[in-house]
C-alpha cells in the first residue's frame, strides 16, 4: 500500500461561517490528546485497546494498515474515526468513532467516514466491503452509516457490559464489482432464514436491481435440528480445559498452528487471541479474544480431534462463565449446516447474517454470527432503527422458543 493513501489533509466548512474544522491524518504527537477525547466522551473505561494502549495506537497510527483521521480545531483533537484494513481479504472496519459533545451538530463523523470511503473503496479499491458495529445508546451512529449506504446485517444482543450491557448493530457496505465473487448457493438452517431474508430485504432497499442479490437459500428440511437443544449438557461430559492467558504466546501459537477439524473454517476479523484453552490430553487447543473489562469473548479458531463441535462450545462456555463473562460468540459459514445446528445445540442462537464477508481462494464467503449470553436480556435501553428492531424481534422468537417454549415442553 502506497503511502499516498495516508496523506490526507483539509479543511470542512460546516456551513458555519464562524467554523471550519481540519480533517488529517493522525499523528504520533496526537496520542495523549486523542485519549483524552475519548476519556471525555466515555469515560475511563473505553473498552477498545487501540485507544486505551498507548503502544497499540502507535502501531496504528503509523501503519499502512490503518486509516486513521482526526478533527482539529484551534490546536484541540475534537473527533476521530479508525478504520483497519485486512488486505488478505479485502474487508475493512470503521471503529472508534467519536465526536467531542460541543461540536456534535457539524457531521464531522459523516464527513471523515466519506473521505475515508471514498479512499478505500474508489480511488485506491483497497477493499471489497466495510462494515461497522454500531452502539446502540443512540440510533444517531446507525442513522449515519444508514444514510451513507450501509446495510444493517443483525445485532450483537447484550454483548457488552461496562457498567450496564450494551447491545451492538452490524452493518456494511459493499463494493459492487466484488459482488460477483460470492460464494452460492448457501446452506443454512430454517432458524437463520429470517436473518437471511432481513438481510437481502436491505441490501436490495440500498439497491434496487439484482446487484446485490442474495440469491435462494437451500434451507435444511423440518425436523434436521432437535427440539431440544443442550445448551450446558451434564457438566460431568464436558470436556476440562486449562487457561493460557498470555497475549504475545497466544498470538504466535494461533499464527503457527492455525485452524483445523471442526475449527477449520471459523474466521472472526481483526480479532487477536489472547486467551488459550488446552484440554487435559493436550489433543484440542481453542483460541479465544477475551475483554474482561466489558464481559465479551469470542471464538476464534481451534485445533481439535473432536467432531462434536456442540461438546466443544459447552465446555468453552462453562470455562469462560466462570471467568466472568456475559457473553460468548462464534462465526459459522453458511455453507456447513451440521455446525450450525451444533452450535444452535449448545445454546448458541443467530444474531446476524453477514454475506460476502470473507475471501476464500477466488470466492468470498458468507458467515453467521452466534453468541450465547450467560445474564438475563435486557433490552429497555436500546435504541435502534427500523431494520435492527426486525433483527431484535427475530432473536427473541428464537431466544424463547430455545429457553422458555423447549422447558416448558420438557415438564409436561
Amino acid at each position: 500500500m502506497s503511502m499516498s493513501f495516508r496523506q490526507t489533509d483539509l479543511t470542512v466548512n460546516s456551513g458555519d461561517s464562524n467554523f471550519s474544522v481540519r480533517i488529517r491524518n493522525a499523528r504520533v504527537e496526537d496520542a495523549r490528546r486523542i485519549q483524552v477525547l475519548y476519556a471525555e466522551v466515555y469515560g475511563p473505561n473505553y473498552s477498545v485497546s487501540l485507544v486505551s494502549d498507548k503502544a497499540k495506537m502507535l502501531h496504528a497510527i503509523t501503519s499502512d494498515d490503518y486509516v486513521w483521521l482526526v478533527g482539529e480545531h484551534n490546536g484541540r483533537i475534537i473527533a476521530s474515526q479508525i478504520v483497519q484494513i485486512d488486505p488478505a481479504n479485502r474487508l475493512a472496519k470503521a471503529l472508534g468513532a467519536v465526536v467531542s459533545r460541543e461540536y456534535r451538530r457539524h457531521n464531522l463523523i459523516y464527513s471523515m467516514m466519506e473521505i475515508i470511503m471514498e479512499s478505500v473503496t474508489k480511488k485506491h479499491k483497497l477493499v471489497d466491503a466495510v462494515y461497522a458495529t454500531t452502539r446502540t445508546v443512540t440510533a444517531a451512529p446507525q442513522k449515519i452509516l444508514n444514510n451513507m449506504g450501509f446495510s444493517a446485517l443483525g445485532i450483537f444482543p447484550n454483548a457488552h457490559k461496562v457498567y450496564e450491557h450494551e447491545t451492538h448493530c452490524l452493518t456494511a457496505y459493499y463494493v459492487i464489482p466484488a459482488w460477483g465473487r460470492r460464494r452460492r448457493p448457501v446452506r443454512i438452517l430454517k432458524q437463520i432464514e429470517p436473518f437471511y431474508r432481513l438481510a437481502q430485504r436491505e441490501l436490495l432497499a440500498k439497491l434496487p436491481g439484482k446487484e446485490l442479490e442474495l440469491g435462494r437459500p437451500k434451507i435444511m428440511p423440518e425436523g434436521y435440528i432437535d427440539e431440544n437443544p443442550q445448551p450446558g449438557r451434564h457438566n460431568e461430559n464436558l470436556i476440562q480445559f486449562e487457561t493460557i492467558q498470555a497475549p504475545s504466546f497466544v498470538s504466535a501459537r494461533f499464527r503457527k498452528m492455525g485452524t483445523s477439524g471442526v475449527f477449520s473454517n471459523s474466521y472472526v476479523p481483526f480479532h487477536k487471541p489472547n486467551l488459550m484453552l488446552v484440554s487435559h490430553d493436550q489433543k484440542t487447543e481453542i483460541y479465544m479474544q477475551y475483554n474482561p473489562q466489558d464481559h465479551y469473548s469470542v471464538i476464534l479458531g481451534g485445533n481439535t480431534v473432536v467432531t462434536d463441535f456442540a461438546l466443544l462450545l459447552n465446555s468453552v462456555a462453562e470455562v469462560i462463565r466462570g471467568m466472568n463473562v456475559s457473553y460468548l460468540e462464534c462465526l459459522v459459514d453458511a455453507y456447513t449446516p451440521e455446525l450450525q445446528r451444533q452450535a444452535m445445540h449448545a445454546g448458541f442462537l443467530p444474531s446476524a447474517y453477514f454475506p460476502s464477508m470473507r475471501q476464500v481462494g477466488r470466492k468470498r464467503w458468507d458467515y453467521i454470527a452466534f453468541s450465547r449470553s450467560f445474564e438475563i436480556l435486557d433490552f429497555r435501553k436500546v435504541s435502534l432503527i427500523r431494520t435492527y428492531r426486525s433483527y431484535l424481534k427475530e432473536y427473541i422468537k428464537l431466544w424463547n422458543e430455545m429457553y422458555v417454549e423447549t422447558a416448558l415442553r420438557s415438564r409436561h
